[in-house]
């Protein structure tokens, strides 16, 4: 089977355009700041984005808060994470984009091959967002490759993250090829306590189990916390997490030039009540946009210049853990 684009469909109301091929299936919504509602693995009959089951996808209005809308998936933060400014102008929680409509086009691609393009426009930042998704064959990878363009007359200082929610159950473990944590958000010191670091994969410190805890295990959502951790010094380009029950798992391979950390956001049924984990490749950290620039983490274009970065989702089987991720002859090999 070839990969296809199909469209004419809806999803809660919304045109869903959909990629699809024998292992894959990726439900986009372009009037939802190019949302990614849907990342099918056929193999296991599973959707592998987590969704909000108190929220459907709904619009809306600009400047809204991200988390009293957010219906789960994966969503594009630019050009902040927290409440920031630029230019004098205040920026909204999450940035810009995930609550903009973006426009969406069918793109040529190469024989067995489907592709669409979905652009977003920031109302603040001068900034244009260009994705296209792509699938090649029957292989089990989405590639998203990126163009992000300063249409200001300014510079363009910015931090930039790729949000995906998944689905996870106490079966699940995190790898990544990290060295040094830095703890960003915590609920109880069981998850360590904010400010300070640690070595991947394993927390020590006040309130943490004698021995420590090793956080490449998730929990189950009676654990009752939240905590979002930095992966500050990244040996490679990819987090995976893996279902050890199943041997199935996502890896998600990132250019480490562009995507310099990782936010690992934590929810175990601390926060809402709900049970996800999202893997974040982030342009740097933090991600409140004036902290940024002050500590001069923050990414920059010149007026007119344009930044690309090419992101695989990847697929994988036969495995209870990662502990590499090569790129082979334009695929990968999971070890």
């Amino acid at each position: 089977m070839s990969a296809r684009l199909v469209q004419g469909w809806s999803v809660h109301g919304f045109d869903a355009w959909i990629l699809e091929n024998r292992a894959l299936r990726v439900v986009v919504l372009p009037e939802l700041g190019g949302k990614v509602h849907e990342l099918v693995d056929k193999a296991a009959d599973r959707d592998l984005l987590w969704h909000n089951p108190r929220s459907a996808p709904r619009r809306a209005p600009f400047g809204a808060h991200f988390d009293d809308w957010w219906s789960g998936g994966w969503d594009e933060i630019f050009p902040t994470g927290d409440v920031a400014h630029l230019h004098g102008e205040p920026l909204p929680y999450m940035g810009e984009l995930w609550s903009v409509p973006w426009s969406a086009r069918e793109d040529a691609a190469g024989e067995g091959a489907a592709a669409m393009t979905t652009t977003g426009l920031a109302t603040i930042a001068a900034a244009r967002m260009e994705r296209r998704l792509e699938l090649r064959g029957d292989e089990p990878v989405l590639w998203a490759s990126y163009r992000l363009t300063n249409l200001d007359r300014r510079p363009l200082p910015y931090v930039w993250g790729i949000h995906p929610a998944l689905a996870v159950s106490p079966a699940h473990r995190i790898d990544l090829p990290a060295g040094q944590m830095l703890v960003g958000v915590s609920s109880d010191p069981s998850l360590g306590t904010p400010g300070t670091t640690y070595p991947w994969p394993q927390l020590s410190g006040p309130g943490v189990a004698e021995g420590g805890r090793d956080l490449r295990r998730v929990p189950p959502p009676d654990a009752m916390v939240f905590g979002g951790h930095w992966a500050t010094e990244l040996r490679d380009g990819w987090v995976a997490l893996t279902d050890t029950a199943a041997r199935r798992g996502l890896a998600i391979v990132f250019p480490p030039d562009v995507f310099q950390a990782v936010w690992l956001w934590q929810v175990y049924g601390g926060w809402r009540g709900h049970y996800h984990l999202a893997l974040e490749p982030w342009t740097g950290h933090p991600m409140q946009l004036d902290e940024a620039v002050a500590s001069g983490a923050a990414s920059r274009l010149e007026p007119g210049e344009t930044r690309t970065a090419t992101v695989a989702f990847v697929v994988f089987d036969g495995r209870t853990s990662v502990a590499s991720v090569e790129t082979v002859a334009g695929g990968f090999i999971v070890g």
